[in-house]
């Protein structure tokens, strides 16, 4: 393929960690190792990117904002679609869809960042081009450490406290499995649904659960793989995920895993071999999951040391997916 210019809009990679803003630093990250044409434009909502692309790449997060400066080729690059939020009503999902439809209207294809939303798209855009670009797992991660002996398990999960993804499930889970020795890490960010952490709060401290329970905020890469390394397993309880990079990035660490079937979760983990799977919505079976990991630390090991096994999706590959999109869809 002839040298083209192709510009990434993206949100201004400082803002607060995320799987997004990981995931645009590492595009940007590969792409200049591999001398692709990908210019970073990160974007502020103050005007359009200008200058003459043969492709502008947006970020969903600008998903009610993508436009076309002049004639050049269109990708969305689809983190998620806000539409599949379980917790949203009927009003704001349509809403959401709405929104979604002018977007796809523009977009020329669409770059999915998981099978989930791939297959979404697919289903409510027949006939528009979409093309799979999963996640990697970063160096920090294969830093794998031996298994601790500490009597008190500690529990980890990364991700933001927001509704849809579990946080107050899990914690009365816990209460009930307080009897047990444990102790919860969460990561992640804290401002995104005030709401959502002052209930959390209120129910550890109504349990006597607050000294039992760290809120680490929102993590950079590096923080969240050290406390991988320093964890007895990843407790995932989201009820949705488009791929569900935590739990790669622990399988990556060698740290078994117990989530819900959702996202990438199912092709991550083995059930029963590197950690435990259950079904959306059916808290009694993560509750047992748990309970049994939480007893029996030679299942635990066991878990672990079949993770040494487990392929590991690098960045190189996603941007080898990302370049293989961009050139197929600008041969067209």
């Amino acid at each position: 393929m002839p040298a083209r210019k192709i510009g990434f809009v993206h949100p201004p990679l400082e803002s607060f960690p995320s799987g997004g803003n990981v995931y645009g630093e590492k595009l940007l990250e590969y792409a200049g190792r591999c001398r692709f044409p990908l210019v970073s434009l990160p974007w502020r909502g103050e005007a359009l990117p200008c200058g003459n692309w043969d492709l502008l790449a947006w970020d969903s997060f600008f998903l009610d904002r993508l436009a076309r400066v002049a004639g050049e080729r269109i990708a969305l690059l689809l983190h998620y679609l806000p539409s599949l939020e379980p917790a949203l009503d009927w009003r704001a999902s349509q809403a959401l869809q709405a929104v979604e439809h002018r977007a796809m209207a523009q977009a020329d294809f669409a770059i999915a960042t998981g099978e989930t939303v791939a297959e979404a798209v697919m289903a409510r855009w027949p006939g528009k081009p979409v093309f799979l670009c999963e996640p990697g797992v970063g160096e920090a991660f294969l830093r794998k450490r031996p298994g601790r002996a500490d009597q008190t398990v500690k529990l980890l999960t990364v991700a933001h406290l927001l509704p849809a993804k579990g946080h107050a499930q899990l914690l009365e889970i816990l209460r009930q499995l307080r009897h047990l020795h444990w102790h919860w890490q969460v990561a992640g960010d804290c401002g995104l649904s005030p709401e959502t952490v002052r209930r959390l709060r209120e129910r550890a401290a109504q349990a006597g659960l607050t000294g039992r329970i760290t809120f680490h905020g929102a993590l950079p890469q590096e923080a969240v793989a050290a406390l991988m390394a320093n964890s007895d397993l990843l407790v995932s309880p989201s009820t949705f995920e488009a791929y569900g990079m935590a739990v790669a990035e622990a399988a990556a660490a060698g740290l078994p895993v117990l989530s819900n079937r959702v996202g990438a979760a199912k092709q991550l983990i083995q059930h029963g071999v590197t950690g435990f799977l259950a079904t959306a919505g059916d808290w009694d079976s993560f509750r047992g999951y748990l309970q049994i990991l939480l007893e029996d630390a030679a299942l635990r090991a066991a878990f672990r040391d079949n993770l040494r096994h487990a392929a590991v999706r690098g960045w190189d590959r996603t941007l080898a997916d990302f370049r293989a999109a961009c050139e197929a869809m600008l041969q067209t």
